[in-house]
């Protein structure tokens, strides 16, 4: 290929160019999908999917804008080098997407997940205090049994009561 090819402007609109620039839209697209509608509740992989949503947003905005004076014919914009320059930051992006997928975000994961270890998991249920009733209680207790026949009424609340008549009730 001839090195004079990227900088001679060419204002032919031909197959290549056409799908660069539809190509640069579908990036587009799709970066802004994941910036603003793509919701991700991993806190890992959302804000990662994010920052990658906003990078094809602007490169594909970019390259969309470098079709469109291209296909406009304004001069300096019809040399080859333009796209040349947009292709190869996309494959730039695509190129650490794939490092950072493969390298980055496995730590990242595992780093969250080893700080939710701890957090997450539920407790062991604690044991109840077992009721102390000194003697005093106890005679009191058996007293008004004795005195009027009938089971002592719990002063208090609604679980008491609940809880009295349970015991009543085995």
């Amino acid at each position: 290929m001839d090195p004079s090819y990227f900088v001679t402007p060419n204002p032919n609109f031909g197959p290549p160019e056409w799908f660069f620039f539809i190509a640069q839209f579908v990036v587009a697209i799709a970066g802004a999908y994941l910036t603003f509608m793509h919701a991700d509740a991993n806190p890992v992989r959302g804000p990662a999917l994010r920052r990658l949503g906003y990078a094809m947003l602007i490169l594909g905005l970019l390259g969309a804008i470098v079709g469109a004076l291209r296909r406009s014919a304004i001069e300096p914009f019809t040399a080859p080098y333009w796209i040349t320059i947009i292709t190869v930051l996309s494959i730039a992006l695509i190129i650490y997407a794939i490092y950072y997928a493969t390298s980055v975000y496995p730590g990242q994961l595992a780093a969250w997940e080893a700080s939710q270890r701890g957090k997450g998991a539920r407790a062991a249920a604690r044991p109840q205090p077992t009721q102390r009733s000194n003697v005093r209680e106890g005679a009191a207790r058996e007293e008004k049994v004795a005195a009027n026949g009938a089971a002592p009424r719990p002063s208090g609340s609604r679980r008491a009561a609940r809880r009295e008549h349970k015991r009543r009730n085995k």
